[in-house]
């Protein structure tokens, strides 16, 4: 084996190992898409957010306001 590979020899074989490298490693792992044990509990109900007066002895921010004009810099 005296033969004396170019460079674009060897990119050629450097790209086939990477690409059988890539491939075992594609089929060796298995993607779980089974969501069925995890995830969001289906009894949960949704929360409001307390109110100033729920809350004793605290001063709250007042509720942001809906906009209505466009948002015009000047």
């Amino acid at each position: 084996m005296s033969e004396e590979k170019g460079v674009r020899q060897l990119e050629r074989e450097l790209k086939a190992a990477r690409s059988r490298q890539r491939a075992e490693h594609e089929n060796a792992v298995k993607k779980n898409r089974d969501f069925s044990v995890g995830g969001v509990d289906p009894n949960t109900k949704d929360k409001p957010k307390p109110d100033t007066a729920d809350i004793p002895n605290a001063i709250l921010l007042p509720k942001k306001k809906k906009l209505k004009k466009e948002n015009i810099p000047f």
